[in-house]
């Protein structure tokens, strides 16, 4: 990676970490970080960045170490040093005022119980924006799913504004999502198959050996029993 190429990515981390994640889909934590995986799948959609690899973006960090970011790679996290990042990016107001029709991604195997449940997850990443909401779901081999929010929000449903173009929910009523038909043609398609379970095959009976009985023998603790013989041998010699 060359001097130039350094600087130029550089500069569009900053971009995108420190000032404008909602463009590129990306929601930081409370901290200010986010999944180097993520920001990965967020950077190649970039005509300037489309090439970039995983390792590439990895070892720009570990081995350029730029001022401006903090990488905590045993975790994959990264994000721009507090004194440099835009306080808005950590900031998720309360919204009073939200559009009427919002899109939110789910995947395909999620929305046949979502469907009829409704959506529960820690963040819920809303947009008006389509187009946005579409590169999330490629990213995440995901649907686009319609959201009432003026219907979920009469259900109870609470959003937090994001910057500008993301909004974010930890509840979505089913009544307020609008998807693909769920019938037996989609559960065929995307369902799990359950596993069957396997009877299990009678075991043979366990058969009890009992131990051999053997002869009492008296323990001599090592020592042999001499023989009367010997004895009467050695007294002998004793005598003469």
């Amino acid at each position: 990676m060359t001097n130039k190429e350094q600087k130029k990515l550089e500069k569009l981390l900053f971009y995108v970490l420190g000032r404008r994640p909602d463009e590129f889909g990306l929601v930081l934590d409370k901290d200010g970080y986010v999944r180097l995986k993520d920001l990965h799948k967020a950077l190649i959609e970039e005509e300037g960045t489309k090439g970039l690899r995983l390792k590439q973006l990895r070892d720009f960090l570990l081995i350029f170490k730029p001022d401006l970011f903090e990488y905590r790679d045993n975790e994959g996290l990264i994000r721009v040093k507090p004194e440099f990042i835009d306080p808005a990016v950590l900031e998720y107001a309360l919204a009073e005022e939200i559009p009427t029709q919002m899109y939110t991604p789910v995947r395909p195997r999620a929305w046949i119980r979502v469907s009829s449940e409704g959506l529960v997850a820690e963040t819920i990443v809303l947009s008006p924006d389509k187009e946005l909401i579409q590169r999330i779901a490629r990213r995440r081999g995901a649907l686009v799913i319609t959201v009432n929010s003026r219907k979920a929000q009469e259900q109870g449903a609470i959003f937090q504004r994001y910057l500008e173009k993301i909004y974010l929910a930890s509840w979505l009523p089913a009544i307020s999502l609008h998807g693909p038909v769920v019938d037996e043609e989609f559960k065929k398609r995307y369902q799990r198959p359950k596993k069957e379970k396997k009877e299990k095959e009678p075991s043979e009976p366990e058969i009890i050996v009992s131990p051999v009985e053997m002869p009492y023998r008296k323990l001599t603790k090592g020592r042999k029993k001499e023989l009367s013989w010997k004895k009467i041998r050695k007294e002998r010699r004793r005598r003469r």
